[in-house]
């Protein structure tokens, strides 16, 4: 788990923190193991590695303020049955489940917690496992190669009859086009 922890001094508003993470939900506040839900503000550094947490008034002094990430399960990109898959989606799918698992593991979480996160991992990775076996089965690619084959039984011929043997020099009106046959 990435965790970063200040002691508050009653003065101080602005924590800086270093650690990657996915989107702002991903990062969260406490102080003294309370979790803030109001009172601050999370400013990522542009690539998600770190940021700083904006108290709007400063934590009390001596008040242990936790900055930590905590990646919750959710779906950040829909693969759709009909579009490609994107290898920089599903890498950063695998990454997000990555992290997810180092989250946890670092976490000393009750069983019925576990569970939860559990089956939705595992929902997650079949509903992923569907969509890639459909894209390398029956669906798009079955489709393309059928539409493939369509057109060039119904074309190949035509063109062959047109133009008679392959030895054959093409018409000059169609030689920019074909080229020597």
């Amino acid at each position: 788990m990435y965790k970063v922890s200040y002691t508050g001094d009653g003065q101080t508003t602005e924590f800086i923190f270093s650690f990657p993470f996915f989107q702002v939900a991903d990062v969260h506040v406490a102080i003294d193991d309370q979790p803030v839900d109001s009172g601050c503000s999370i400013i990522p550094n542009d690539n998600f590695t770190g940021g700083r947490v904006i108290f709007s008034d400063a934590p009390v002094e001596n008040t242990q303020i936790d900055i930590f990430r905590q990646i919750s399960l959710s779906r950040i990109i829909d693969y759709q049955p009909t579009d490609k898959i994107d290898p920089e989606d599903l890498n950063d799918d695998f990454n997000f489940l990555l992290a997810a698992f180092q989250d946890l593991r670092a976490v000393d979480v009750d069983l019925s917690a576990w569970r939860n996160t559990h089956d939705n991992v595992v929902n997650f990775l079949n509903y992923t496992l569907g969509i890639v076996e459909d894209k390398l089965s029956g669906g798009g690619v079955l489709g393309i190669y059928n539409n493939l084959l369509s057109v060039l039984s119904s074309a190949l011929p035509e063109l062959i009859n047109d133009y008679g043997s392959i030895t054959e020099p093409a018409p000059t009106e169609n030689r920019d086009d074909y080229g020597v046959l």
